[in-house]
């Protein structure tokens, strides 16, 4: 690509992408992301992580690039699978700029029918709410750095942003069996990850509306990502990027192919896209 590039966004899944398989922030990826940021480009996380779990990143990719700028990429993101466009004031609490919920009674729907050994995780802004912490969930909360608070999922009243069924890793066929009411939409970020969401919600309604908002057409941005809930918001922008962890059927959707997010995955996206 020309060194006078015409991308004025970088859209950055999180897992599988930006981050290893350790869960970490390389110091190359923080580096190339202060770097883009100090050139004008916008970088913005688009995650179906919830609010609280993208703090943590932020944190990471402020502590391993000092110099980025100021409230780390964005400072707006896109979180919980797209039902959220956020950002953190300076005192650390959420600001929320668009957001999509389910209706409760949809969520307590799924709630009721999840089979055994699938685990619920309720979503609302910054907030986890569970049942009981179970070896799914405590797994959960390893990766993300994030605890839950204990709930009554069939009472609770606050209506979630999304709700993740977590299925062992041996009984995925659990996930693919479940039938959700109509109205919500299920994708897999993993196999045994299923983020539910209102229908129309994913990654590309997040970033079309900060876009928008920003006046940055789809031919303007790229994005970079491995999961199949990445997909649509690989076709949406003007370019696609993805590791090369991810599965054929995303490796489909690329214009470029770059190393795995054990291998800098995001550096090595930047510096193709902005011609370094």
């Amino acid at each position: 690509m020309a060194d006078r590039s015409p991308i004025r966004l970088v859209a950055v899944d999180v897992d599988g992408t930006l981050l290893d398989r350790r869960h970490r922030v390389s110091t190359a990826n923080a580096t190339a992301v202060a770097r883009a940021l100090a050139g004008g480009v916008r970088v913005v996380l688009v995650s179906a992580r919830p609010p609280g779990a993208l703090r943590v990143v932020l944190a990471a990719l402020a502590a391993e690039a000092p110099d980025a700028a100021p409230g780390g990429p964005g400072p707006v993101f896109v979180a919980s699978q797209g039902a959220i466009v956020a950002a953190f004031r300076a005192d650390g609490t959420l600001e929320v700029c668009d957001r999509a919920p389910m209706p409760v009674a949809l969520a307590r729907a799924v709630v009721r029918a999840v089979p055994r050994g699938v685990a619920v995780n309720w979503y609302v802004e910054d907030r986890w709410l569970v049942e009981r912490l179970d070896a799914l969930v405590e797994r959960e909360a390893a990766i993300t750095a994030c605890r839950p608070v204990l709930a009554d999922l069939r009472s609770a009243s606050d209506a979630p942003d999304k709700l993740l069924l977590l299925a062992p890793r041996d009984r995925t066929h659990l996930l693919d069996d479940l039938a959700l009411p109509d109205g919500l939409v299920g994708v897999r970020s993993t196999p045994t990850h299923l983020e539910v969401t209102r229908a129309g919600v994913d990654k590309v309604r997040g970033l079309a509306w900060w876009c928008a908002s920003l006046g940055i057409a789809p031919e303007q941005v790229a994005a970079i990502g491995d999961g199949g809930n990445d997909v649509p918001m690989l076709r949406f922008a003007g370019v696609a990027v993805v590791p090369a962890n991810a599965g054929p059927e995303v490796r489909a959707e690329a214009d470029h192919v770059v190393a795995d997010h054990d291998h800098d995955a995001v550096a090595g996206a930047l510096a193709l896209l902005l011609g370094w």
